[in-house]
């Protein structure tokens, strides 16, 4: 599906970086940072194409947070993940702010590959059933 997600800061810096397959690179990351995020004008699409890349980005505050794909993937379960990952994250640690995100980092890491092998469908579960991490609390106990 994807080939990586990235998360950003305002200033355009990388807070987690996850590839996911061979045909995206961290440059992408580069890319993505130069044409939309310090971009004169203000991009107004939630996808952006930059040399046959697929970027599919949502921002929330300060935080962007984007998936890449260099293949015909189906955008609405794309955005789908976006919005589920950006879900769990306010479930576990309340806020979805830098500082959250940079102390959350292992976290936030292993969220991302429990996606790796699961369907955005099942991506966030509002039933109830979440995995707790790192032995922590569960945001539902």
């Amino acid at each position: 599906m994807i080939g990586g997600l990235f998360i950003y800061n305002h200033k355009g810096e990388v807070l987690i970086s996850r590839i996911f397959r061979d045909d995206v690179s961290r440059n992408a990351a580069d890319a993505f940072r130069v044409n939309v995020i310090h971009a004169r004008q203000q991009v107004r699409s939630p996808i952006t194409i930059i040399a046959r890349t697929s970027f599919f980005h949502v921002k929330r505050a300060n935080i962007w947070v984007c998936a890449v794909a260099r293949r015909n993937v189906n955008a609405a379960m794309v955005f789908q993940l976006l919005h589920a990952l950006l879900c769990v994250m306010k479930e576990y640690f309340g806020r979805v702010t830098e500082e959250n995100i940079k102390n959350n980092f292992v976290l936030i890491y292993e969220i991302l590959d429990e996606y790796r092998y699961r369907y955005p469908e099942d991506a966030y579960n509002p039933s109830g059933n979440t995995i707790c991490y790192q032995g922590g609390d569960c945001p539902n106990n």
